[in-house]
């Protein structure tokens, strides 16, 4: 992503080839004229992810302010949006304003803008996600989307009410590998789809039972607002350890592995490497999932997990299951048995990685996104390419304008009209696709989900997590 220009021309290039999709009037630009219009738009995180996420739609729209607890960062951000700009031969933007509390911001600026783009750690989302919907701005949010699926929901309630546009980060959604896999597996070319299997390295952050060993707060940190909504605590740092030459401490980076703040290897991965898994079964939500980790702690994820979820038939799916397989387990890759048709290299060279098994064949990809997936047997997939050659291949799923790009995507619908590829409608329900494994996992047991009544049917305790316990004052938008 950092190393991808989307320039003026390769913008409008992408919207001509554009589906049908992305063709609706856009009624929601405030008087404005549609295409040449550059939004106005606000990154909240803004450094790390945050910046690759700012470079998405830099090219093409302002950045009138960045907004991070960690001022050192904050001040970097800045510089290196200018930077990428001037590295594209584009002049050097208009400096956008700084702050650290997102609050702050839209007091002062919420006249001025008309989107947000959210990649603040997870437990931060729902908040500044619904502290610009309630002033009418369009969001595009990090993965997960929350990290409780009842803030998944309430947040997508909200951005329904509001009519504003939505996004989440999910990369894979965008790309055409993912739209190639369910073609490919909806006209037959593994025969009957019967398994799912889906795996990844992660976690690459402490996690685990882990002491919190107190020490005072970098200078640059506002460690209070890094907090947010969650109860007061000292600073502190991981043992020495658990130390990573990324972080010593949650912040900016292993945050990821604690309850309070992340989601795990789980949520951190879920809503790539499950993304094309919840669109080839049509999107809907499992039943029961069933459990295998390591230790569990009340403050953070386990160092490997197994979940099996079982997933219901749709007007298209047989009833199958879904595994998902994460971490290392007495020291080797947590993930599942290679099939005799796929070579021993393809095989270790994946990290990450799903697997559609079908009754003729198996549709593989050896990454997260789903960007380049393959047929095997090889002669399988050598009809699938020629039948993308020859245009006989059905092109059922509606294309993005903007690969690769979802917060470019999502730009390009608010000024030119259309729905983003993962819009709330489809990222609230696989957000909470993921997450229920998580309640899985803290439940140390296998549960039984109600959808509609959003509880969990067989084991109480553990709608203890479906929602978080409390917030502190001053962050919930009236």
């Amino acid at each position: 992503m950092a190393n991808s220009i989307y320039s003026r021309r390769r913008f409008l290039g992408a919207t001509a080839l554009a589906g049908s999709a992305f063709a609706v009037p856009n009624i929601l630009l405030r008087g404005q004229d549609g295409a040449g219009k550059r939004l106005n738009l606000v990154q909240i995180g803004a450094n790390g992810k945050g910046l690759s996420d700012t470079q998405g739609v830099t090219l093409n729209h302002n950045i009138i302010a960045m907004v991070d607890v960690d001022q050192k960062r904050l001040e970097e951000a800045a510089k290196k949006n200018e930077k990428y700009n001037l590295d594209a031969s584009k002049p050097a933007p208009a400096a956008p304003k700084l702050y650290k509390d997102f609050r702050k911001m839209f007091d002062e600026m919420h006249k001025d803008i008309d989107g947000v783009i959210i990649a603040t750690p997870d437990h931060t989302h729902f908040l500044a996600a619904m502290w610009a919907i309630k002033h009418g701005k369009h969001v595009c949010v990090q993965k997960p989307l929350c990290n409780t699926i009842w803030e998944v929901r309430e947040l997508h309630k909200a951005a329904k009410e509001a009519k504003v546009i939505t996004q989440m980060g999910n990369q894979g959604r965008t790309m055409e590998g993912q739209r190639l896999a369910k073609e490919w597996i909806e006209q037959g070319r593994i025969g009957t789809l019967k398994e799912i299997k889906l795996w990844t390295n992660r976690p690459i952050w402490p996690q685990g039972p882990m002491e919190k060993v107190l020490k005072p707060q970098p200078e640059n940190l506002d460690w209070d607002l890094w907090l947010s909504s969650t109860p007061s605590e000292p600073y502190f740092e991981f043992p020495e350890d658990k130390q990573t030459k990324r972080s010593n401490g949650p912040h900016p980076f292993a945050w990821r592995g604690w309850w309070s703040w992340g989601s795990g290897a789980l949520g951190d991965m879920g809503c790539h490497i499950m993304d094309a898994t919840f669109s080839i079964l049509n999107q809907v939500i499992p039943t029961k999932i069933e459990v295998e980790s390591d230790t569990i702690s009340d403050l953070c994820a386990p160092n490997w997990t197994s979940l099996k979820y079982h997933m219901p038939a749709s007007d298209k799916q047989q009833a199958m299951t879904v595994s998902w397989q994460d971490g290392m387990k007495n020291g080797v890759a947590n993930k599942p048995e290679k099939p005799d048709m796929i070579k021993q290299d393809t095989w270790d060279k994946a990290s990450s990685g799903m697997m559609f098994i079908g009754t003729e064949g198996i549709v593989y990809e050896g990454d997260a996104y789903c960007k380049s997936p393959r047929i095997f047997p090889e002669d399988k997939y050598t009809e699938a390419r020629a039948a993308l050659g020859n245009g006989t291949h059905k092109k059922t799923e509606a294309r993005s304008p903007m690969p690769d790009n979802p917060q470019g995507e999502w730009a390009h619908c608010i000024v030119n009209g259309g729905t983003p590829s993962s819009n709330f409608d489809y990222s609230a329900a696989l957000t909470e696709f993921v997450l229920l494994g998580n309640l899985a996992v803290r439940s140390q047991q296998a549960i039984s989900w109600d959808k509609e009544a959003m509880k969990v049917t067989n084991v109480e305790s553990a709608n203890q997590f479906v929602k978080r316990p409390s917030y502190r004052p001053g962050w919930i938008p009236a």
